[in-house]
């Protein structure tokens, strides 16, 4: 008699042991959430030693399809035991495989039944950075003129040419306008102090001298000289004239006598 209500309350326990361990199906919508980024729990809890979680992720396209876990262990310093207090979980091992980006297809946490990826959702993947547009090209009007480079202005302080020497101001406001010199080409004789000047050119200053006459005063000089050699000559040979006629009425006179 006491043996039958032993039985069913065992049938009871073990009916009612597995509606407690899987409230809710593996296809129910998840507790936690997933994005691109990683798995975020709900608030309140968190991920505890011994835990972990496992997911598939595949390249932008959807090929290449790889499988990740992490089991979350605080002995020994493991690396996973930073996961543990915490509330997310990042995908760092699909950056790595998918360094162009990937997107998650299949995500399972250890405290949850539920798995993403099989209640209908949509895989999340990484943002992509669509490719700028290509720059527009500026339509061509038949018969129009094609702009032409316009000339290039000259930068003060310069040399313009070989001929000329831009010389910048030392200060003030003509430091805007910088002055252009044009160098003398002419050639310039000098000649030495007590010299006479070439024929043909002007008298040249030499510094710290005296001007030297110049040709037309030397021709004025000879003109002169040459005026009073004339006179004495004339001269005399109005005296021999003189003389010579003095001479032929002596002799006629002479010869009458």
């Amino acid at each position: 008699m006491r043996a039958v209500p032993v039985a069913l309350l065992t049938t009871a326990i073990l009916a009612a042991t597995p509606a407690i361990a899987f409230a809710g199906g593996s296809d129910d919508p998840t507790p936690y959430t997933v994005t691109a980024g990683g798995v975020t729990l709900p608030t309140g809890t968190a991920y505890v030693d011994g835990g972990h979680v496992n997911y598939r992720a595949t390249a932008l396209d959807g090929t290449g399809s790889q499988s990740f876990g992490t089991h979350f262990e605080s002995l020994n310093n493991q690396p996973s035991g930073k996961y543990i207090g915490t509330s997310f979980y990042d995908f760092s091992g699909a950056a790595a495989a998918f360094p162009d980006g990937y997107c998650v297809t299949w995500v399972q946490v250890a405290e949850y039944n539920e798995h993403f990826g099989e209640g209908g959702q949509k895989p999340v993947c990484t943002p992509t950075t669509p490719p700028e547009p290509p720059t527009p090209l500026t339509p061509v009007v038949p018969g129009a003129e094609l702009p032409t480079d316009e000339e290039t202005p000259a930068v003060p302080g310069t040399p313009q040419g070989p001929d000329e020497v831009t010389t910048p101001p030392a200060s003030g406001d003509d430091a805007e306008n910088p002055t252009t010199v044009v160098p003398d080409t002419t050639p310039t004789t000098t000649v030495p102090e007590g010299a006479e000047s070439p024929a043909g050119t002007d008298p040249v200053t030499v510094d710290g001298a005296v001007p030297v006459s110049n040709t037309v005063a030397a021709e004025k000089d000879g003109l002169a000289a040459t005026g009073s050699n004339a006179m004495l000559i004339a001269a005399g040979a109005a005296a021999l004239l003189a003389a010579g006629v003095g001479a032929v009425l002596v002799s006629r006179r002479a010869q009458r006598g």
